[in-house]
């Protein structure tokens, strides 16, 4: 009988490619790798001590992340977002929330609850210091995730998927725009949390309405001036010419 093999080249590399895309991503969501840099696979190989081909790999997923962009003969770049960009974005996250709270106001469960319960209370056992922007970003975008999860459905969530590392990247610097998230944050979701409890349809499509929108408005008043005003959001928020810092 032939021997079973312990393990197979091909499944580490997936592995390697895995860890390789977890760093990136981190890397351009925190900012430390800015909107316009360039993302070359031999220095990104030779930094992260692994083979151009998991770094190969990874830019690819971080390109269908919408993260990255790759430039025939050029190589990639950390994407530039424009204004409209930033528009078409929270449009469809503004769409996919309010569907994600009706589907999961109908079919969530106590172990879907308790998902969102536990984000609540790391964030509440934190301590201040723990809280740093990059930290609520990461707890906003796990809470989100576990609505979507309790929604129950599959095309729905491979639909947030395409679009979470943008909405993390957004998170982070709309938490570095607000101070006082270290009070409002676990209310605002714990009050989202109550709703979807109670099955109260209308009242969770209207709250995560008014919450994605307030969230808009911070990156809209952050990154313009002057101008018209973008799409849904009310005249008092002015736009202003794009700063270099677009995406983080």
């Amino acid at each position: 009988m032939a021997q079973t093999l312990p393990a197979l080249g091909p499944a580490r590399r997936r592995v390697l490619a895995d860890e390789v895309t977890d760093d990136l991503r981190r890397a351009i969501v925190s900012g430390e790798l800015p909107a316009g840099e360039r993302l070359r696979e031999d220095e990104l190989a030779l930094n992260m001590s692994v083979s151009r081909g998991p770094v190969r790999e990874a830019l690819v997923r971080l390109e269908q992340e919408g993260l990255v962009v790759l430039e025939r003969h050029r190589g990639a770049r950390v994407v530039t977002l424009s204004q409209e960009d930033h528009e078409h974005i929270y449009s469809l996250r503004r769409a996919l929330e309010q569907l994600a709270v009706e589907y999961a106001c109908r079919n969530a469960t106590d172990e879907d609850f308790a998902r969102m319960e536990a984000v609540l209370k790391e964030f509440s056992r934190a301590t201040k210091a723990m809280r740093t922007p990059a930290a609520a970003a990461e707890w906003d975008i796990r809470f989100h995730d576990a609505i979507y999860l309790a929604a129950h459905n599959k095309p729905l969530y491979r639909a947030w998927e395409g679009l979470r590392s943008q909405i993390h990247c957004f998170l982070t610097t709309r938490m570095a725009l607000r101070p006082d998230y270290h009070e409002s944050w676990e209310p605002d979701h714990r009050h989202l949390l109550e709703l979807i409890q109670k099955h109260s349809k209308g009242a969770s499509v209207k709250f995560i309405r008014a919450h994605v929108q307030a969230g808009y408005e911070r990156i809209v008043a952050e990154l313009y001036a002057e101008g018209d005003v973008p799409v849904d959001v009310p005249s008092s928020a002015a736009r202003k010419r794009p700063r270099a810092k677009v995406l983080s």
